[in-house]
């Protein structure tokens, strides 16, 4: 490359620079040592810095936790703007890291904003941080549990608002709106509604009533209520919400009887004690306090108020109140209130009957005891023995005297004589009188009849129902003595396995069976229903483990000694392929030497499947790895798994083999497993030991002391262990002398004799090596030593810094081109030399050059492979008999493109899910290549693709989803990845990926019908299968394995499904229960998430004949007017039948032998046979009505029954009036009742039969306005019109009762006064005027604020009034007392937070519903100055180009103050600035700093302004302030031009090549970046003769100068590298001197030293050097500075001068404490006149002091 071209080459590279850094900022140095070409391109790298940079850390970390590394400049440290206390930056490596444990909920603010300045000249970095969020926090109430109350008034809807739950954390873990009661709501009488609010802030939560709450159901609910966050997984928080209801007077007293009836003596005094009556109210507290009274007009009898106890109060004057024959019962009759506290008041009424006992006018009343007395029957065994007790009969008649007497007797139901009666004083026994038998007879209804003495005599008739017990006397029997059956191994848990079932002729417990697995469940797989004897799969089945299993199955009745039966089920269980071949090793290591021939057997290698069949049968293979790693060098025998080799092994190419084996079983899908075979190959003697270096050259002085190292031989073997143990032994020969010896274990050769150069100046010695296998090195090594002296030259070579050659690899696979040659080393003027020999003696290990002994020239000996070694650095030596020389010959190797790419793996695996989305990553076909540069780049394409459904990056090789893919069984895609290099020519490799398609849960499942239906009968066994659904699903695998389950119409779970879709009877079926199943069926697959679909299965259930008739009625009561004609209709009988069909087909008859009635048989119609007289009839039974049994049967096959009793009671004709019970009436009833309200009841009695004896009531008098009526058959007064209490408070109504007798009807009147009370109509009216009031936000809490003020015009309860607050109370603020209407603050204030509250204020009074009247109550909040004006918390930076002009806006800084006013207006000041010096001035209002003077970078570059924001609060003292750090970064213009700092004068030394450096210019620039960039110019002399270097200042001499001048003067020229149009410079004239062998001026001394003090001005004196040459004349003689050094030999710059007189003066002003204490300054003097430069040198030591005395 000539001159010129280097010169264009490096403009061209200025060039480049200059335009890349025109804008950049950083450094920008002169040449000198941070200079040149190396600053330059250290300002091309700092662009690449980005000044922006974001970074995130996770919250909760330990301290030091590393968050970032902010971008780099060479040369610079780095510092935080203002420094954050949660972060620390190292100021050298730029790492950012913690200072201790974030938590983002404690911080201000989750993101950080900070800016970081390098060193000088400064530049910024804007650094954010951003603390994430990690779910740390649980959602929170604001208290663990509050207490709210609903009225059981309520109407569905009704709200009550909850505080909502709050989490610290953020965004997905953060609050949700997803509340829900998990506990406590069982009834489901509530739930929550969340309404968005519409300002986007907390939602509002409620809690809601969804229907009719009854505090008497139940008073009180404890709902235990989550909040989620929205983190996976989430957090919970949870509120214990404690509701109470509220009771309301909803419930009226209500009595224990509705009438009471009691025989009184009339004789009894006053005072007696009749009877007790008890009321209760199911509501509390008031509501439910109860008192007791009777009507004004009463006054035979008086009752307690509290205890209802009633008592006579004069003697008893009481009235017959029939129209009958005698005996008729004298009775009084009236109406007992019971009236609660409540609001309404609510009465309870019933009616007191006291009949005066004078004549038989009761029936006997019969009752039974039973054994045990809390029995609904009489029970007996069926082993009684004669005799036993069944049961007692007791007989009541509340007669007197004969009246009273009874007797007892059996009439009927025990017709075989199997129970008799004995009577005691006073009861009567029901003894066994016979065998009973159960099995024959297992009840028996037995009708007691008991009959009085009086005249005509009474009786009653009772059945006695007797159940025979059973005796747990047979034991249950299987239906079959042995079961069986057939599973897969593979069933699912739950699968039918069998239904076992027993049965036992007992009854009741005894019949109740329970079965039980006794024995050969050992493996717990099976499970029985206690009950029904289903057997089912209880957990996972192994054929492996167990092929068939015998269980033994118990039966045990439930009786008190239960009997046991015992079966047999046998379960064969069928293989499936779910076993992989285990190998029984899945790690052997195996050694075999390496000189083991072919055909060795490595291992065995064997694999076990406990499968049966092909199942189990294994094969082996290696896996594909094995192929593609050693190919060819190992087999494997598929059946017996033999491990053999197929050559020879080489330890030394490869020491061990991991192989890796595979086997496989022949099911269907077949299962593998994998083993490695780890084989290590074992050395044998196969190597001799090598040297290298092969030849050895040292040179040793001539005075080395013996026994001294000369230098260490070395000999390598490839193998291992002892094989590989060297020992050296140096060959006997002419050369040796014994001068030398080798030690032979560490090839030291040391020195034996003394060296003399005379008597030999060299020696050659060779070096044997051997193993301890005996071998040989095939080469011996050459020791050429050298014995130093005086007479020994040093040889040079022609290039004294080494020889660089460089050549091509040889291709791959291709023979080698040995012989090429690379280059030749030659010493210098070889022909002044004599014969020489060249030698290699390190950096080749490998032999790969020689060189020619002879020329020097070296050349290839082997391959030459870059991808082994691609640099050789050659060591190499000349030697002569009398000289040496040695040297560096540094070889590139060039790569050529002989290596394909190449893949990990020839054949690789990959998976894509069918759902995956196109585009999406499928496999990263990676390859590389050995190759260099554009040799290994490589590119990749499918070179098969079928149906191109996948896509590949050509630079990156991933596989990317090009279409859509399907599952299905033979989805599989084979693609051919090819990788190409960009070489010339290309090479390419391939790969074979497989891809699978995974399945994905897609599909769901679906039934072949979209509903189903069937039949069976009721009386079907339980367990019976009888029903199969199927469900098919196009998934695989888990995900179309579908399973089933009942989900609707199993309430009382009388059916099962099992696994397989079988549908069984769980429980006994009843049609007459429900015949009728709708039920709701889902399948599932076991995909995630799971799929499912559902199906309506109806099931008919068949009726059998298993219910028995029943009559409607156990006795049915008929009436017949007296003196009816024969076949006249009485009434009619009826029953029915659960059954269906014939099985409900009835037929009636009477069972009691008599001649009164007859009954139709089907249709139950009962008529006369005759005439009646019910006087007659009363007369002669003292009965007024006839009794007899009634029968119905059913027309099933098996004919069942049941029986009735009938009594037919005769009436009688219109001949009694109505008479009222009590007169007057007197009722009370609230003005706000609503329509139909009851007012009270009005009670006429007519002692006549049927018609003659109803009575219908009217009002006829008092009603005028209509506004009550009375219901003509109960007497029921109502309200008809609303009530106006203040209209009128009183009623006189006049009351009509009437019977419906036809001869004709009879009338009575009574007076009834209604008394109307007084309701809560009137709501609370607020009587002040006061609507807002205003406070300051620093109010304390309690403080009384306002007292409210209502008044209602209602009375009592009405009257009492409450407040509360309605609404508005945002965060509860404020509290009212609810009595008072004292409003209080309850919480702090906030002005900035919310500056006014409207209030709703609620009075209510205390009626029940309250009555209510809100008004609306405005708080304003007074603002007081409590908040300090804030900055934003991100780093405020501006930067500005220096020379801005003054006053100009540069940056406005903000701080926002929340108070209002003068409390939140802000001004500004400038506190303090670093460094110092007003620069900059804000305004106080806007907060825009300005720019006060010029700003000089050169001053500095970073200004620090501290800025006050103050809020303008009065007084002062009560301000408030907040300050903040605004860095202005002064951004460099070229203001400055290079200044030159280098030597004025260098020397040009004798006999100087072109190219010798003369001396380096330096000049250098205050500004940045490339304004302070600095090229030089050589502008003006000798340009012929000297050249400089443009970046570094160097100037060389370029040519040769055999007569130079004695000195010579050029102009050189510093520029910046500034755009074109603002570039500055200077020029510096400097002298260069030149040197010769001729005598220059000596100097007075050797050497000078001179003081001065530091910070002296310039041109100070230091010291004074003077020089003379023979008689030159002082003024001929000229001195320059020409270097200048610190004490430690660093370069400095031009610090001092020289004057004419040889006085060394101050350049500089000079500091201690930034320079070193001591200079050397290099002075020379020249003479000026003569023709050969005469020049000589000495030094100066200036010292610099401190300047302190």
């Amino acid at each position: 490359m000539t001159m010129l071209a280097i010169i264009m080459l490096r403009l061209v590279l200025v060039l480049v620079l200059q335009c890349l850094l025109t804008n950049g900022q950083g450094p920008g140095p002169g040449p000198g040592p941070a200079g040149g070409v190396q600053g330059a391109l250290d300002k091309l790298q700092s662009r690449a810095v980005d000044t922006r940079v974001k970074f995130s850390v996770m919250e909760g970390h330990p301290p030091s936790t590393f968050v970032g590394v902010i971008p780099l400049k060479p040369g610079f440290t780095y510092r935080f703007n203002e420094a954050p206390k949660e972060f620390t930056l190292n100021g050298t490596t730029g790492e950012i890291r913690t200072t201790g444990v974030l938590d983002r909920e404690a911080l201000l603010t989750d993101r950080f904003d900070l800016v970081v300045l390098s060193s000088q000249p400064t530049y910024p970095i804007e650094v954010r941080i951003n603390v994430i969020d990690i779910n740390d926090n649980s959602p929170r109430f604001p208290e663990p549990s509050i207490h709210v109350t609903f009225s059981e008034s309520a109407n569905a809807g009704t709200r009550v608002i909850l505080d909502t739950a709050t989490d610290g954390d953020a965004g997905d873990n953060d609050i949700t709106t997803d509340y829900k009661i998990v506990d406590g709501n069982e009834d489901g009488k509530f739930k929550l509604q969340v309404t968005v609010n519409p300002s986007g802030e907390t939602p509002y939560l409620h809690l809601e009533t969804t229907g009719k709450l009854d505090r008497e159901t139940r008073a009180s609910y404890q709902l235990n209520i989550s909040a989620q966050d929205g983190a996976v997984p989430p957090r919970y928080g949870f509120l214990l919400v404690n509701v109470s209801i509220l009771d309301v007077n909803d419930n009226p007293p209500i009595f224990d009887h509705s009438d009471y009836i009691v025989s009184l003596n009339e004789s009894v005094p006053p005072g007696t004690s009749v009877l007790q009556v008890q009321a209760t109210d199911n509501d509390v507290g008031e509501n439910a306090r109860l008192t007791y009274y009777l009507a004004e007009t009463e006054t035979q009898f008086a009752v307690d108020p509290e205890t209802g106890v009633i008592s006579t109060v004069e003697p008893l004057s009481c009235y017959q109140n029939c129209q009958q024959l005698q005996p008729c019962p004298k009775s009084c009759v009236f109406t007992v209130f019971a009236r609660d506290h409540g609001s309404p008041l609510q009465d309870g009424r019933t009616y007191v009957t006291v009949n005066l006992l004078d004549a038989n006018d009761h029936d006997p009343v019969v009752s039974f005891r039973y054994f045990p007395t809390t029995a609904d029957f009489a029970t007996v065994d069926e082993n009684a023995q004669n005799g036993s007790v069944v049961a007692a009969v007791s007989v009541i008649d509340a007669d007197e005297g004969p009246n009273g007497e009874t007797t007892v007797e059996i009439r009927a139901g025990n017709e075989l004589g199997h129970f008799r009666l004995d009577s005691k004083s006073g009861f009567d026994i029901v003894r066994v009188n016979g065998v009973l038998d159960r099995e024959k007879i297992s009840k028996y209804n037995v009708t007691i009849v008991a009959t009085d003495k009086g005249t005509p005599p009474r009786s009653s008739t009772a059945f006695l129902i007797i159940h025979v017990n059973d005796i747990n006397d047979h034991e249950p029997v299987f239906e079959k003595s042995e079961y069986s059956a057939v599973l897969s191994e593979l069933v699912p848990i739950g699968t039918y396995v069998a239904g076992i079932t027993a049965n036992d002729e007992d009854t009741g417990v005894n019949s109740n069976i329970y079965y039980a697995i006794v024995s050969g469940n050992d493996n717990q797989w099976f499970d029985i229903d206690l009950q029904s004897g289903l057997i089912t799969t209880k957990a996972p089945l192994d054929r492996e483990v167990k092929d068939s299993i015998d269980l033994k199955i118990s039966a045990r009745d439930g009786g008190p000694n239960p009997k046991w039966a015992y079966t047999h089920l046998k379960i064969s269980i069928l293989d499936e392929n779910d076993e992989k071949p285990t190998f029984s090793q899945e790690m052997i290591n195996v050694s075999l030497s390496e000189n083991t021939p072919p055909d060795t057997v490595v291992t065995l290698v064997l694999a076990v499947d406990h499968d049966q069949g092909t199942n189990g049968s294994v094969s082996y293979m290696f896996d594909q790895e094995v192929e593609h790693n050693y190919p060819g060098i190992f087999s494997l025998d598929v059946s017996s798994g033999k491990l053999t080799t197929l050559t020879k092994l080489d330890r030394e190419a490869m020491p061990k083999y991991e192989i890796k084996v595979v086997a496989k079983d022949q099911g269907i899908p077949p299962l593998s497993s994998t083993a490695t075979v780890m084989l290590e190959v074992q050395d044998v003697n196969d190597n001799s030991p090598e040297f290298y270096p092969q030849k050895y050259f040292v040179v040793v002085p001539e005075d080395l002391p013996l026994g001294s190292s000369v230098l260490q031989v070395s000999a390598t073997d490839k193998d291992v262990g002892e094989n590989a143990v060297t020992t050296y032994e140096l060959n006997v020969g002419d050369e040796n002398d014994n001068t030398f010896e080798m030690d032979q274990d560490t090839g030291i050769l040391s020195l034996n004799g003394r060296l003399s150069y005379i008597r030999k100046a060299q020696y050659l010695l060779t070096v044997s090596a051997r193993d301890a296998g005996d071998r040989k090195a095939v080469e011996d090594a050459t020791v050429n030593i050298v014995v130093e002296s005086n007479q020994i030259e040093l040889l040079e070579f022609e290039q004294r810094d080494g020889y660089s050659f460089s050549l091509p690899e040889d291709v791959a696979k291709k023979e080698p081109t040995v012989g090429r040659k690379v280059g030749q080393v030659s010493v210098l003027n070889p022909a002044s030399v004599g014969e020489v020999s060249y030698a290699i003696i390190a950096g080749d290990p490998d032999k790969v050059f020689i060189i020619d002994e002879n020329t020097g020239v070296i050349s290839t000996a082997r391959r030459i492979d870059r991808e082994q070694a691609a640099f050789y650095s050659l060591r190499t030596v000349v030697t002569t008999s009398s000289a040496y020389g040695r040297t560096w010959v540094n070889i590139t190797v060039e790569d050529v493109n002989d290596n394909p790419p190449k893949f990990p793996v020839t054949r690789a695996q990959a998976t894509v899910a069918e759902n995956w989305p196109v585009g999406h990553q499928v496999y990263l076909a990676r390859a590389y290549d050995s190759d260099y540069g554009e040799n290994s780049k490589i590119t990749y394409n499918l070179s098969n693709n079928p149906d191109d459904y996948f896509t590949i990056s050509r630079t990156s090789g991933m596989i990317y989803l090009n279409k859509p893919v399907k599952y299905s069984r033979s989805s599989i895609f084979h693609l051919e990845v090819a990788a190409t290099d960009a070489g010339s020519p290309s090479l390419t490799s391939r790969q074979v990926v497989t891809i699978t398609v995974e399945d994905v849960n897609d599909h769901t499942p679906i039934f072949e019908h979209g509903s189903y239906e069937t039949s069976l009968l009721e009386s079907t066994p339980v367990n019976d299968r009888f029903f199969a659904l199927t469900a098919s699903d196009e998934d695989d695998g888990m995900n179309g394995f579908v399973s089933y389950d009942i989900t609707e119409g199993n309430s009382e779970r009388k059916f099962g499904i099992f696994p397989d879709g079988y549908l069984y009877v769980r429980s006994a079926l009843d049609r007459e229960a429900q015949d009728y199943f709708a039920l709701t069926i889902v399948a599932r697959d076991h995909g995630t998430p799971p799929r499912s679909s559902t199906v309506s299965v109806v099931i008919h259930v068949i009726d059998e004949n298993d219910n028995s008739p029943m009559f409607t009625n156990s006795t049915f009561t008929f009436y017949l007017d007296e003196n009816e004609p024969p076949d006249t209709y009485v009434g009619k009988l009826t029953a029915v039948d659960k059954d269906k069909g014939r099985n409900a087909e009835l037929t009636y008859s009477i069972a009691t032998s008599q001649n009164d009635f007859v009954v139709d048989p089907k249709s139950g119609f009962l008529k006369t046979l005759h005439y009646f007289d019910r006087e007659q009839l009363v007369q002669t039974t003292g009965l007024d009505y006839i009794s007899m049994e009634a029968l119905v049967l059913d027309n099933g096959i098996t004919r069942l029954r049941d029986k009735a009793k009938v009594n037919i009671y005769i009436t009688d004709v219109n001949d009694n009036p109505p008479k009222f019970l009590r007169k007057p009436y007197r009722a009370q009833v609230p003005e706000g009742s609503i329509l139909n309200t009851q007012v009270i009841r009005i009670t006429a009695t007519d002692a006549d039969e049927g018609l003659n004896g109803d009575i219908v009531y009217s009002i006829v008098d008092g009603n005028d306005e209509g506004r009550f009526k009375v219901d003509e058959t109960t007497g029921q007064v109502t309200l008809a019109r609303p009530l106006d209490r203040e209209s009128t408070p009183r009623y006189l109504l006049t009351v009509a009762a009437a019977d419906l007798g036809s001869h004709p009807g009879l009338t009575a009147t009574a007076t009834l006064t209604v008394d109307v009370l007084d309701e809560n109509d009137n709501a609370p009216e607020f009587t002040q005027s006061e609507s807002e009031i205003s406070i300051v936000e620093t109010t304390p809490v309690n403080t009384v604020l306002v007292q409210f003020q209502a008044s209602d015009a209602d009375l009592g309860v009405n009257k009492e009034v409450s407040f509360m607050i309605g609404g508005g109370n945002m965060q509860e603020a404020f509290r009212i007392d609810t009595k008072t209407g004292t409003l209080y603050l309850e919480r702090l204030l906030d002005f900035e937070k919310q500056s006014l509250y409207r209030l709703n204020i609620t009075a209510a009074d205390g009626g029940s519903p309250r009555l209510t009247s809100t008004i609306s109550f405005m708080v304003h909040v007074l603002d007081c100055n409590d908040n300090p004006p804030a900055f934003p918390n991100t780093d405020i930076w501006r930067g500005i180009e220096e020379g801005i002009l003054p006053n100009t806006p540069i940056e406005t800084v903000t701080a926002e103050d929340p108070d209002s006013g003068d409390n939140g207006k802000i001004k500004y000041t400038i506190k303090s600035q670093e460094p110092p010096g007003m620069h900059f001035t804000i305004d106080e209002n806007t907060g825009i700093v300005s720019t006060l003077k010029d700003i000089d970078r050169e001053f500095s570059d970073t200004f620090r302004l501290i800025v006050v924001a103050t809020d303008q609060a009065e007084p002062k003292s009560e301000r408030r302030s907040a300050e903040k750090l605004v860095t202005v970064i002064v951004q460099d213009i070229n203001d400055n031009a290079p200044r030159f700092v280098s030597m004025n004068a260098g020397i040009l030394r004798d006999n100087s090549t072109p190219g010798t450096e003369i001396m380096r210019v330096s000049a250098r620039d205050l500004d940045a970046n490339t304004n302070g960039l600095v090229t030089y110019s050589l502008v003006n002399g000798n340009k012929d003769i000297f050249r400089l270097n443009r970046l570094t200042g160097a100037l060389m001499v370029v040519q040769e100068l055999p007569n130079p001048n004695i000195m010579y003067r050029v102009t050189v020229r510093a520029t910046d590298e500034a755009v074109q149009s603002e570039r500055k410079s200077s020029d510096a004239y400097l002298t260069i001197l030149s040197a010769s062998e001729q005598e220059g001026p000596q100097f007075t001394q050797s050497s000078y030293s001179g003081s001065v003090h530091e910070s002296s001005n310039i041109g100070t004196s230091v010291a004074t050097v003077s020089a003379r040459l023979g008689t030159t004349a002082a003024t001929d003689i000229a001195y320059y500075v020409v270097n200048v050094t610190g004490a430690d030999g660093q370069p400095m710059d031009c610090m001092f001068n020289i004057q004419q007189q040889g006085v060394v003066v101050t350049a500089a002003i000079l500091d201690r404490e930034d320079g070193p204490n001591n200079y050397l300054v290099t002075v020379a003097a020249v003479v000026t006149k003569g023709l050969t430069p005469r020049l000589s040198t000495t030094q100066l030591q200036g010292i610099i002091s401190s300047g302190v005395v």
